[in-house]
């Protein structure tokens, strides 16, 4: 799978989010400084929580 991808399109959730923006950028952070490989469930789960809450 291309995580990578995946990445890029998180950070554009991100950006697009306008709420939150404190949290938001507490979460970029905390994540840019986790290793995705041994997270990628809890990094799946992450992205679930974020499209629930922003749509």
């Amino acid at each position: 799978m291309n995580w990578g991808g995946n990445f890029f399109n998180f950070l554009i959730l991100f950006k697009s989010a306008g709420k939150n923006q404190n949290k938001i950028k507490e979460k970029q952070e905390f994540l840019r400084k986790t290793s995705f490989r041994p997270n990628r469930f809890f990094y799946m789960v992450v992205i679930q929580k974020l499209i629930t809450i922003n749509t």
